[in-house]
């Protein structure tokens, strides 16, 4: 079966690869606006869906195929934080994570058909980091001289440097770092009627 990975995030093609599939790597170009009116579950769930149907829509579906869209985002006590622009927003954010519980939602959605017959399905993963509290200023902009706070959600590169600042981690690894792997295997199985392991082509 053909698979699509609606993304060009190095690491989610990383992840993929590593999982010694075959896939294709067709970015979508859908304009992410951020409807204000989502929660942070709804607002990933929207944004990935819109990302695997955009990029569906774009290519022929003679056969069988699934296309897969992810999306990130942090948020913390309510506030949902994108990707920080400077990093005097880099630091003021990380002095924010102190001491607290973060949140790291991705969302996930295949689209496709199995067997002549079409399928969509979307949900979401949410994994925790907790942030120490003894961080200071110094030890922050060592951090950020570091640049791996750029284009990723919130800042936050767990495979890299931010785990100098965090406690513990609760959750998916994977979905941290931007797919889900264990949520895609159950959604494709309930949706398929099959693992992914049967669904995906090897190398």
């Amino acid at each position: 079966m053909k698979t699509i990975l609606a993304s060009a995030s190095p690491t989610r093609r990383q992840i993929f690869e590593n999982l010694g599939i075959k896939f294709e790597i067709i970015p979508s170009d859908f304009n992410e606006k951020n409807p204000a009116k989502f929660s942070s579950k709804q607002l990933v769930q929207y944004l990935a869906e819109e990302k695997a149907k955009y990029v569906y829509k774009k290519i022929e579906q003679k056969k069988d195929i699934i296309v897969l869209g992810f999306d990130s985002l942090v948020e913390l006590n309510g506030e949902i934080i994108g990707k920080l622009k400077t990093q005097k927003e880099a630091l003021e954010t990380f002095q924010k994570f102190r001491g607290q519980k973060v949140g790291l939602y991705t969302g996930i959605s295949i689209i496709g058909k199995f067997r002549g017959k079409f399928f969509q399905k979307t949900s979401y993963e949410l994994s925790h980091l907790y942030f120490k509290q003894e961080i200071t200023n110094c030890q922050l902009r060592d951090f950020l001289s570091y640049k791996q706070w750029q284009n990723v959600a919130g800042g936050i590169r767990v495979e890299g440097a931010t785990q100098f600042l965090l406690e513990k981690i609760d959750g998916d690894w994977l979905n941290i770092i931007g797919v889900p792997v264990l949520k895609m295997n159950e959604m494709i199985l309930k949706t398929l009627g099959k693992p992914a392991i049967k669904i995906f082509e090897k190398k």
